[in-house]
């Protein structure tokens, strides 16, 4: 090592470094059970340990194992085990790998969730009773739809300027934006990927959803207009879910005003804290 980070006089012994992690998913490769990466926060202690999971936007990006002082918080003070997967299409594993959730395999990457949530039931030092999922733009689509497909199977949701119906979102989208979405997700002027966006929505199950739920949107948003989370929130509040909902009014597609950053991080800890590490 030939470098060393300022950390502001924090006690980095006491930082929690990941484990690269492998665990098998629903199709093949070469004749064996594909495996999906993920990275692996433990808390102190033999457990069990809640979990949340940490799904990553993009979809074209992955999560590396860098310093986080959120993840460091959750670990640390609320003892969350985190879970970070890199789901197909994801970067960093070659352009095969990239491509798996384009087009028509867009659920796939949804269906590789399902198989992390068997992961965690099979291991002893994991709550499987006490799982979180959290995620922000394509990570606040997944949590959307991974909350709706398999409800039973979390506690609370965590959903970041995320998709809620991909029609509306992908016919919305500013027009620099909508030559790499034909790309990734099929040119959306075409009925065919109309039908197949209007069935494979996440608003489509939000009426399955049964846990509490956290929302942030901008109101300026301009990759996915904040009517995305919106439609969310109306349905599982007119269901009596409990519902935790922040429209920033002066931010878009991420928080960066201070000020709302801490708004933001502030409520964000009092929701998992109250709905994972709190037993029910």
């Amino acid at each position: 090592r030939w470098t060393y980070s300022e950390v502001g006089g924090l006690d980095t012994d006491s930082f929690a470094v990941p484990e690269l992690i492998h665990y098998d998913t629903f199709d093949s490769l070469d004749g064996q059970s594909r495996q999906i990466p993920a990275f692996y926060y433990k808390p102190e202690g033999d457990g069990p340990h809640p979990v949340l999971i940490r799904i990553h936007g993009g979809p074209e990006s992955q999560f590396r194992p860098y310093f986080s002082s959120s993840n460091q918080y959750y670990v640390g003070e609320l003892g969350l085990a985190i879970l970070a997967p890199n789901v197909r299409g994801s970067a960093g594993y070659g352009k095969g790998y990239l491509k798996l959730d384009n087009g028509y395999l867009r659920e796939d990457t949804v269906r590789d969730i399902g198989r992390l949530l068997d992961w965690i039931e099979a291991q002893s030092e994991l709550d499987s009773e006490r799982v979180g999922v959290l995620g922000g733009s394509y990570g606040g689509y997944m949590v959307n739809a991974v909350m709706g497909l398999y409800p039973d199977a979390f506690k609370a949701g965590a959903s970041f300027v995320g998709v809620s119906d991909w029609v509306r979102a992908l016919q919305e989208a500013s027009p620099g934006l909508k030559a790499s979405d034909r790309i990734e997700y099929g040119d959306i002027r075409d009925p065919k990927w109309q039908a197949f966006y209007a069935e494979n929505s996440p608003i489509n199950t939000v009426h399955r959803i049964q846990a509490p739920m956290f929302f942030e949107h901008g109101v300026n948003d301009p990759r996915d207009p904040v009517t995305e989370s919106d439609r969310m929130v109306k349905v599982l509040r007119d269901k009596g879910l409990p519902v935790t909902y922040l429209r920033f009014p002066d931010e878009g597609h991420s928080v960066s005003k201070l000020e709302n950053r801490v708004t933001f991080y502030r409520a964000l800890a009092e929701f998992l804290e109250r709905h994972l590490t709190t037993q029910q």
